[in-house]
């Protein structure tokens, strides 16, 4: 029997407003039980839905006036992942302070939202959730209601009200062109259009909103404050840069998609890609604040995901695609165990973080597995993802530009190297990590190397192609790795660590009427080209 699709919405939301009004001493096991659940369903539609694509219709009205439920390849993908992180950061969350009802309750709604965003078929009614969720994560950023996670959380949800009123605007004038707002219908229609043209306005101010959920360059401002707020916890950063900043990625994967027989913007897209990638992991660089580090390095990884999902190959496609769900796994494992470092060390500094594998041998090892994720390690998620993400890409120019952003990877997270390997500066004391945090982190683990052993199992179950990329293959690369984080070091170590121009780099923080003018700006370039282009 197919589970039904408005489970993955109504439970975690119905779940986490009992827990909150009903006073039950279970209230975190039955989390735990609905999270195992929501995971087990999304797996099987994984399993099961093949090629084809399964709708449910909320109503008893047809689409485009009605209002439907859908599912295909890639939101399997996506609820896969934000089922499999949601599961994992309420396990791991279990004996923590935070973890009361009111934190439960937003956190299930969160994951609720979340889930409708990548089920709909509607582009107002993805407005409405990406609002709803925007205010969810803000309330989450300010938990802790010090003065620092205010700002953040006010910046995070004004800067995205404004970026989603250029999406809205877009869906305006979709309505008016077409008289619906349904996915599949506007798809259908829009070969039938005379005139193409009146379809550029629109495009570029909802590529404008989706843009800055995904946090592309010049967008990008928002996203350490909210990501690497000091007061957060742990769990609310690993959402939002595991599967949150996703939805912008999803969203522009579905535009492209709809708008494909009117807009080509591969190129464009490819460009920012590109751009973003190289930006982020030159601010990750200079920053010496563990969470803004990974903070960073989120908007780097995105850029990646966008220069696979904008290349002319269904292989660059499979790298993007792929990449989200590695990344998703990676950079959750990152600031879950950021998160333990700062509890231990009491700094968020990294260079005062050293002697990690005298105090725990289990942390340095899963952080090392998160570290050859990240860096495009043979055998592991990203260097699976990677593999295919450049996959064809024969200029000189191109090749050049990957190897700098592997390498900038590769020199961001030198840092993180020796946390594990220096000499403590005190005597070391043992760190403490719970159970339930041990297994999770395990886990996750584990997943990121799952995801490089049996990549190909995995990419021919999310994306149905006979793609490969064998382990030894893979094997076959870690002479080059071993040699390009070799170069890295030394270029990091005596060049770059002291360089005057990362200092200048840490010192660029754009106000909030500056990331406004950003989002404005970005609008004209973007309608600029189109019209120029078509």
């Amino acid at each position: 029997m197919t589970p039904h699709l408005l489970i993955f919405i109504m439970l975690p939301i119905i779940i986490g407003l009992l827990l909150y009004i009903l006073k039950h001493r279970l209230i975190k096991i039955i989390a735990v039980a609905t999270e195992i659940m929501l995971f087990s369903m999304s797996l099987w539609y994984i399993l099961h839905i093949g090629d084809q694509s399964i709708m449910t219709l909320l109503v008893n009205v047809p689409l485009p006036y009605g209002m439907a439920l859908r599912i295909d390849q890639l939101s399997a993908t996506m609820l896969l992942l934000n089922n499999f992180l949601f599961l994992c950061m309420v396990v791991y969350s279990l004996k923590r302070p935070y973890m009361n009802k009111l934190f439960i309750f937003l956190f299930l709604s969160l994951q609720g939202m979340i889930n409708a965003l990548f089920l709909s078929t509607d582009f107002f009614n993805v407005y409405i959730l990406i609002e709803v969720a925007t205010i969810a994560v803000s309330i989450l950023i300010m938990y802790k209601k010090d003065s620092q996670s205010m700002y953040d959380g006010m910046i995070y949800l004004l800067v995205n009200m404004v970026a989603m009123g250029f999406f809205l605007l877009g869906i305006g004038f979709l309505y008016k062109i077409f008289g619906v707002l349904d996915f599949v219908t506007i798809e259908n229609l829009i070969p039938r259009l005379e005139n193409k043209r009146v379809l550029l306005l629109p495009f570029s101010l909802l590529i404008t909103g989706v843009s800055l959920k995904a946090a592309l360059m010049p967008l990008f401002s928002w996203l350490p404050k909210a990501h690497g707020t000091a007061s957060a916890p742990a769990v609310v950063s690993a959402i939002l840069s595991g599967i949150f900043v996703k939805i912008g990625v999803y969203l522009l994967i579905r535009m492209m998609t709809i708008f494909s027989v009117a807009i080509q913007l591969q190129e464009f897209f490819l460009f920012l890609g590109f751009l973003t990638a190289l930006s982020g992991f030159m601010f990750a660089m200079s920053q010496s604040d563990i969470k803004l580090i990974l903070a960073y390095h989120t908007i780097s990884q995105i850029g990646l995901i966008l220069i696979g999902i904008s290349g002319m190959k269904d292989q660059n496609n499979l790298g993007g695609v792929y990449h989200i769900l590695s990344h998703g796994v990676f950079k959750s494992l990152f600031f879950l165990v950021s998160g333990i470092l700062v509890q231990h060390y009491k700094t968020r500094k990294i260079k005062k973080m050293s002697g990690l594998w005298q105090s725990s041998k289990l942390v340095s090892i899963v952080l090392m597995i998160a570290i050859l994720s990240i860096t495009g390690a043979p055998l592991f998620s990203g260097g699976y993802s990677k593999y295919f993400i450049s996959y064809g890409y024969e200029s000189e120019l191109f090749k050049w530009l990957f190897v700098i952003i592997n390498a900038g990877t590769m020199a961001s997270f030198i840092k993180f190297f020796r946390v594990i390997f220096s000499k403590p500066i005190d005597e070391p004391v043992k760190l403490q990590v719970d159970l339930n945090q041990k297994i999770v982190i395990i886990t996750m683990a584990l997943t990121c190397i799952l995801l490089g052993f049996g990549g190909d199992m995995i990419a021919n179950t999310i994306h149905h192609q006979p793609y490969t990329y064998s382990t030894l293959s893979q094997m076959s690369k870690i002479p080059v790795y071993l040699t390009s984080y070799l170069v890295s070091y030394l270029v990091f170590r005596y060049v770059l660590e002291n360089s005057r121009a990362l200092k200048f780099i840490k010192g660029i923080e754009l106000s909030f009427n500056s990331i406004n003018l950003a989002i404005v700006s970005f609008f004209v370039a973007t309608l600029a080209y189109l019209t120029y282009t078509f």
